[in-house]
């Protein structure tokens, strides 16, 4: 499977689409699956862009809902992390094209090994993400990332919500984050060999949909990949959609 194939990985709500015969991977905020419509429209989106593995986060959904999710989206295998209170929620599925080990998971992270499915070989390593929705504890997301760095040399993407911006400039409008704040999430990508693999498509992933001056645009969304990753698959592009 590596070699040849191009690597896709979409995020947000904008627009763009990748070229015909690409492999390509998920990840959708989904600000809950409770109704009906919201889960059609998380099916459109399958339905549209076909993708391989889809990662989904505040999916707000008990971790045995997995089962009716998986049959309502299409998709044969999956994997479901329960939600707390009134937010989070994770979901993992994925068509048999791939071959799928679990590493492990939590309320933050669904981390897994994509394997040749001749050999059993590790090919990938694939890690949704989603960061702590509160700032005093947003600490807890990078001391995750550093550990499960040290976890595994395997060709590593790592795509989600992480809750937090690298730089200033990634954010429209709102009060001025402090640099002690983005800080802490650029030492943990960096001591996990990360680069960000950039964006098509609009920069901001999250919007207050308020009107005027108090519109706020945040670039919440991104995917993230090891230099290794990036060697094996060089055509890889990201597209906010």
């Amino acid at each position: 499977m590596p070699g040849p194939w191009t690597k896709c990985f979409f995020a947000g709500d904008c627009e763009g689409q990748p070229p015909p015969g690409t492999m390509k991977l998920m990840s959708l905020n989904c600000r809950g699956l409770g109704q009906p419509g919201a889960v059609q429209e998380v099916r459109s989106f399958v339905q549209l862009h076909r993708p391989t593995l889809v990662f989904l986060s505040e999916t707000r959904l008990f971790g045995d809902s997995v089962d009716v999710l998986k049959r309502r989206l299409g998709l044969p295998n999956g994997l479901g992390v329960g939600s707390f209170g009134r937010g989070g929620g994770l979901a993992l599925l994925w068509t048999n094209e791939v071959c799928v080990k679990l590493n492990s998971y939590d309320k933050l992270h669904i981390d897994e090994v994509i394997l040749d499915q001749n050999t059993g070989v590790e090919q990938w390593r694939f890690t949704g993400f989603y960061g702590e929705s509160r700032r005093e504890q947003r600490h807890r997301s990078w001391e995750l990332l550093h550990f499960l760095s040290q976890q595994s040399s395997t060709p590593w993407i790592c795509p989600g919500d992480f809750n937090e911006i690298l730089e200033a400039q990634e954010q429209f409008g709102g009060v001025t984050r402090p640099e002690s704040q983005m800080e802490g999430f650029r030492n943990a990508v960096n001591a996990c060999g990360f680069s960000d693999l950039g964006f098509i498509g609009l920069p901001y992933t999250w919007d207050n949909r308020q009107q005027g001056a108090d519109n706020i645009k945040v670039r919440l969304d991104r995917a993230f990949a090891t230099e290794s990753f990036s060697d094996l698959f060089r055509e890889t592009k990201v597209w906010n959609v």
